[in-house]
């Protein structure tokens, strides 16, 4: 048969194949799921520009991969972070919804992960309000300028979010407490990625295969955490993350960890745009990024949502994310 035909052939019966064959072939086991919420990973002060400043606990639920009966070992480990604006959200069951769309919570992921073998760490951070103090000084040549990150443009929807909230417009004041508090989500997420790497035979973990995520503000934190602070970690994914608080283009090194970009084809500008630059950031120094779109959606998306990959793969957010975690933390998680 002429090769052209046979291509052509094999394309076709493909496309007859029922959806769900290489499934049947090949079935899927799912584990149980064992929860521990609220385990301290840390301390932090808050509170920071009154005559009290205080320190607060930072928590995080463990989600383990059961098999009859026992926690998996030696397991690959994700550890994300909700999104809020950096001024709200929930390590848990917190969902949002807007323009007639839900996102799906950050306890959602951690089950789906955990079922597929992998063990999911959600983490609480220190949000604007709390008015989050740093651990140490920032070199301002590693980060975005305040003029930039703090201009009325980039601070649209933070103050959306605060009205929403209750709270009264960004001051000079509430200015400086949100850029604190980007850079104190990134310094809790490295906290937490430590806390894990330093725990990892408590939890199951393999520390040599961790990876970060989040959703829109705790996207952000992930890519801060690894890429502006540098926290060794194998893989990031971003949902409708972007570049805010630490300046990739400075902070990125040649080595550091692939990473996965997914954004929904109506989201926000300042999120398509500082996704973009993120993307570029990486790609600048040699490091391996992959990108998706969500059609349809705006900021708010469910992770069963299709996703259209740049090399024309069509699967849902959920779906592409492990397929991104099984390539890049060494192996499949059931082995």
């Amino acid at each position: 048969m002429n090769p052209l035909k046979a291509a052509f052939f094999a394309a076709a019966c493909a496309m007859l194949l029922p959806v769900s064959a290489a499934a049947e072939a090949e079935p899927r086991r799912e584990y149980d799921v064992q929860l521990s919420r609220n385990v301290v990973y840390g301390r932090a002060p808050i509170d920071v520009s009154t005559d009290r400043p205080r320190q607060r606990d930072l928590l995080l639920d463990v989600y383990r991969p059961v098999a009859d009966g026992k926690p998996l070992a030696n397991r690959p480990a994700v550890i994300m972070a909700f999104g809020g604006a950096f001024h709200r959200g929930d390590k848990g069951e917190e969902r949002f919804t807007e323009d007639g769309a839900q996102d799906s919570s950050m306890a959602d992921y951690c089950r789906r992960f955990a079922r597929e073998g992998y063990v999911c760490f959600s983490i609480d951070y220190r949000l604007t309000p709390e008015d989050p103090g740093l651990a140490k000084p920032v070199d301002e040549k590693k980060l975005v300028p305040k003029s930039v990150n703090l201009s009325p443009a980039a601070t649209a929807r933070i103050e959306l979010v605060r009205q929403r909230m209750g709270l009264p417009p960004l001051d000079a004041s509430t200015r400086d407490q949100y850029w604190r508090g980007i850079l104190a989500a990134a310094e809790d997420m490295a906290m937490a990625t430590g806390f894990v790497r330093g725990h990892a035979g408590k939890f199951g973990v393999n520390p040599d295969r961790i990876a970060l995520g989040g959703f829109s503000a705790g996207a952000i934190t992930a890519l801060n955490t690894a890429y502006g602070i540098g926290t060794p970690v194998k893989a990031v994914f971003t949902l409708s993350g972007g570049l805010s608080g630490y300046n990739l283009f400075e902070t990125v090194q040649p080595g550091m960890p692939p990473a996965l970009f997914l954004v929904a084809q109506n989201d926000l500008e300042g999120i398509q745009s500082g996704t973009r630059f993120a993307v570029t950031a990486l790609a600048s120094k040699g490091i391996a990024t992959e990108q998706a779109w969500v059609p349809g959606f705006g900021h708010f998306y469910p992770m069963g949502a299709v996703s259209l990959g740049s090399d024309v793969s069509r699967t849902p957010v959920e779906t592409r994310i492990l397929a991104f975690l099984e390539a890049k933390l060494g192996h499949k998680p059931r082995e």
